[in-house]
């Protein structure tokens, strides 16, 4: 080899002389594009997991910014939402399969209200429905207690946790999916 080192080796020189350094790649994959509704189910997931982390200490309270959890939380909604397109256009999804699931997101409750939270959040107000009052930051160092969360109005008048909806709004997912024989395993 003489003087030149092998491929991926390269030669320092240090204190005592030179030696050898080994070079390290790593690969990194991603996926992108149409991949299915499973990629879209985990990423409202992912959103859930960021409204719901917890606020531990006073320095996680320091920086707090309630403008940024409520685009977090909005987007999770925008997110969850459109799972229903994710359905309707993977093409592993069977026709009668891909309706059924859309006319049961139609006739939640809980799913409604995300709708009408992700489309009122992208174009201000499409339509009459649920909508944002105000975002409550309660803190208790105390009882160790510190909390965040948007308050929604559900179009009827009532005030309900941003965060208990959004939990609730996976979980309707997952029992639609499920009725339908669709998986609902977590895979990121």
């Amino acid at each position: 080899m003489g003087n030149r080192p092998a491929p991926g080796i390269r030669w320092h020189a240090g204190d005592r002389g030179a030696r050898r350094v080994t070079a390290v790649v790593r690969g990194l994959q991603t996926r992108a594009g149409h991949i299915g509704y499973r990629d879209q189910l985990d990423r409202a997931r992912r959103f859930l997991d960021r409204v719901e982390r917890p606020i531990l200490d006073e320095l996680d309270l320091q920086e707090l910014d309630d403008v940024a959890f409520q685009d977090e939380t909005w987007a999770f909604f925008q997110n969850c939402w459109h799972l229903k397109d994710w359905i309707s256009n993977d093409p592993l999804v069977p026709s009668a399969t891909k309706d059924a699931v859309i006319a049961m997101a139609h006739q939640s409750q809980d799913l409604l209200i995300c709708w009408d939270l992700c489309n009122g959040t992208k174009h201000l107000g499409l339509r009459d429905g649920a909508m944002h009052v105000r975002t409550d930051t309660t803190v208790d160092f105390e009882r160790g207690f510190i909390q965040v969360d948007c308050v929604i109005d559900d179009g009827n008048g009532q005030e309900i946790s941003g965060k208990a909806l959004a939990r609730r709004c996976v979980e309707e997912w997952e029992r639609i999916l499920d009725a339908h024989g669709l998986a609902t395993a977590r895979r990121s």
